[in-house]
């Protein structure tokens, strides 16, 4: 529950790489869509956050297991940035009265979640995704065994 060494640099590193694979993805975005100016640092912030939670506080298990986490807390953030962009997209909609009741705006928040997934098919946002996650977490691990594992 307490920072440590591991979980801060697993909440920039991933941060970084949410920073660079949303570079990636905005050529992908049809054009005539908004993106937003935070749209990097949005994700960043969301990678810090799982950063930190998912594969910080895993750090000093093993390298093997630094691979698995490190892939685990970019599909957290993935899940965690569509969300994000799909629940702000439908909000956006809803002010303008586009729905009739909540069913069919939470509906249409999947729809933009599968959506926005579409854009990470171009551009080796997928290579980047996993290369990146497996170079993040194995330097979370170095750090987590040379600082010690602390329970929490």
């Amino acid at each position: 529950m307490y920072p440590t060494a591991a979980k801060l640099v697993a909440g920039l590193l991933f941060a970084a790489l949410a920073f660079f694979i949303s570079s990636l993805v905005i050529p992908n975005i049809p054009f005539g869509e908004n993106t937003p100016l935070a749209f990097g640092l949005s994700n960043a912030v969301i990678g810090f956050i799982m950063g930190w939670r998912v594969s910080g506080r895993r750090a000093g298990e093993g390298y093997s297991f630094a691979i698995a986490y490190g892939i685990t807390a970019v599909v957290a953030i993935l899940f965690w940035v569509l969300l994000y962009w799909g629940f702000r997209e439908m909000l956006d909609r809803a002010l303008d009265i586009a729905y009739d009741d909540p069913t069919e705006a939470l509906e249409e928040m999947v729809r933009l979640m599968v959506e926005y997934a579409s854009y990470t098919l171009g551009n080796n946002v997928l290579p980047a995704m996993a290369v990146g996650a497996v170079f993040c977490g194995v330097i979370v691990e170095w750090v987590g065994q040379k600082n010690g594992r602390p329970r929490d």
